[in-house]
């Protein structure tokens, strides 16, 4: 880690976002290689004069693009390889998809305001795939729901231009971290017809619905999810070690 780059408080992206940025591309050009660590949160926090808050949050982006893995007693560790699209990169598309080097490509299907219960809430359905030699191959059907009380203005964003979770990092200081999600079947609709095309056979699709969460525990947003078959699902499971909760006990 070279001692030349300086966070600037200056600049409209915050802190965070600037020293993930910095360790993101560090991480992609290879200077910290597969198998090393990056500098603990201690050496970040005092080499940029900041807070533990702050590098928790872009580590958490480095995690959350599978750039990185955190080991009790090692520290934060680079394990960028390819990797196969998975059910739980469905938060951060955009961001997941370039880290493969791949073109990701969004449609907004439909974006209005919807009253709720705790206020207005905009309503954005999106069609999510990577650019391909003969087009665009739409591997999901994203449908979100947030709170306009929370993020003032989101609606007047272009979603097809920018990713949701960039917005929401970059203008309202949020990072979305975990998702608590409930896997159904999604029959065939025209809605399906039309974005993954006619698919004889297909009797359903796996559809993930729940909720994003920051590191905080705050509500991000509502989400419902529908998978193309040709996205490979890796569905993990942990336990707390006892023989009572083990999934094969």
């Amino acid at each position: 880690m070279t001692a030349e780059f300086l966070l600037d408080p200056m600049n409209p992206a915050p802190l965070y976002t600037q020293l993930y940025r910095d360790l993101r591309q560090r991480i992609l050009d290879g200077e910290i290689p597969e198998g090393d660590a990056i500098p603990s949160e201690t050496v970040l926090r005092d080499r940029h004069g900041i807070t533990r808050s702050t590098v928790r949050h872009a580590v958490s982006l480095l995690v959350s693009e599978g750039l990185v893995q955190q080991f009790r007693g090692k520290g934060t560790i680079v394990t960028y390889t390819p990797i196969n699209h998975s059910i739980w990169n469905f938060g951060g598309f955009t961001d997941f998809s370039k880290a493969r080097n791949e073109k990701p490509v969004t449609t907004v299907l439909s974006q209005s305001v919807v009253d709720a219960a705790t206020g207005p809430q905009l309503r954005l359905v999106r069609a999510r795939g990577v650019a391909t030699e003969n087009g665009t191959k739409f591997l999901n059907i994203d449908t979100s729901l947030l709170r306009l009380d929370r993020y003032p203005g989101l609606e007047k964003f272009d979603f097809e231009g920018q990713s949701l979770y960039q917005i929401l990092r970059e203008h309202y200081e949020v990072v979305p971290v975990r998702s608590e999600l409930m896997l159904s079947v999604a029959v065939p609709s025209e809605l399906t017809r039309n974005v993954f095309g006619e698919l004889p056979g297909a009797s359903g699709f796996i559809c993930a619905s729940g909720e994003v969460f920051t590191n905080e525990d705050a509500l991000v947003e509502h989400t419902s999810v529908i998978y193309s078959p040709d996205l490979e699902m890796r569905v993990g499971t942990s336990w707390n070690g006892t023989s009572a909760n083990h999934p094969n006990s």
